[in-house]
């Protein structure tokens, strides 16, 4: 398991630097520039704000320089946000993202197991028939279109529901529950896949032929070994959320991660994309590992596989 481990993280700190190098390679090949939508400048004024950011030097030499603020742990000054530092920004805006993301996460994962479960289980054909529906429903609705819907109902129509900030823990309800959408389709739609093919295994029905109760097998045979596939996404999954959902959180004018990402693309500001998609990067990779770990916990023949 420990080789396994370093392997995964020496491939991550790989695919971060590749990652890293291709990003800020696209930025600077786009068109236009961080100032470019300032107001006129004069000539030497603006080669001053240019030579302070290091934006006159040679493509190399600006790698060279970020590349070494980046392993000091400097991601840089914003080109925007002036009296700010990337670090600031990024730091304040990860936390806020993180609150929401992990509330989403575990709401949208607990339900959708418990349902997806429900439905695997079930052997009414109506019953199963309908949180499909449910099911396919959530997966095939963009997070911006059940956001919106959700303000104009809780907010606009009824008034039970603030529509934005976070000022309040009432404040949380309606991202949260916009967030947990994606999470909850793809662990209600994995749950009942899984529990469903897994229920018709032979060995289900020789713990059945020895007696043991349906709660007991269902609970510890068949839901133990369906949640297998949904371990494998949530890595990738957790990372999305919880770096922040780029339409949710400007739906809701919630300062995280992906509001700034959003406004920084429109303002060319490099370093602070960077600074985001790096944030984004270690996430996904530690996250992936975790998730390896657990996956590796839940099935011995990982384990078997790690030590040959």
């Amino acid at each position: 398991m420990p080789s396994l481990i370093l392997r995964r993280l020496l491939a991550g700190l790989m695919t971060l630097f590749v990652v890293i190098s291709l990003t800020f390679l696209l930025l600077r090949l786009m068109p236009g520039g961080p100032f470019d939508q300032e107001r006129k400048v004069p000539p030497a004024i603006k080669a001053n704000i240019e030579a302070r950011y290091h934006l006159n030097e040679p493509l190399w030499k600006q790698y060279a320089i970020y590349m070494g603020g980046v392993l000091r742990g400097n991601l840089g000054p914003s080109y925007k946000y002036k009296s700010r530092s990337v670090s600031d920004i990024v730091g304040e805006a990860t936390v806020i993202s993180t609150k929401l993301g992990v509330l989403a996460l575990l709401m949208g994962t607990v339900f959708g197991v418990l349902l997806g479960a429900l439905a695997g289980l079930s052997r009414n054909r109506y019953v199963d028939g309908l949180l499909t529906l449910m099911g396919v429903a959530s997966i095939s609705t963009p997070l911006f279109i059940f956001g919106g819907f959700l303000v104009l109902i809780f907010a606009l129509n009824l008034n039970w529901l603030p529509a934005a900030t976070l000022e309040t823990p009432r404040h949380y309800i309606l991202p949260v529950l916009s967030l947990s959408l994606m999470p909850f389709s793809y662990a209600f739609l994995l749950t009942r896949t899984s529990v469903r093919e897994t229920r018709s295994k032979q060995f289900v029905l020789i713990k059945r032929s020895e007696g043991l109760s349906e709660g007991v097998i269902a609970i510890r045979h068949i839901l133990r070994n369906s949640l297998m596939p949904l371990v494998s996404i949530l890595g990738p999954m957790a990372a999305a959320i919880i770096t922040g959902s780029f339409a949710v959180e400007y739906i809701f004018a919630v300062p995280g991660l992906g509001k700034h990402f959003v406004t920084a693309v429109t303002n060319r500001d490099y370093t602070l994309v960077m600074g985001i998609t790096i944030i984004y990067g270690v996430a996904l990779i530690l996250f992936n590992t975790l998730t390896d770990i657990l996956y590796g916990l839940l099935d011995p023949r990982l384990r078997e596989e790690a030590r040959g």
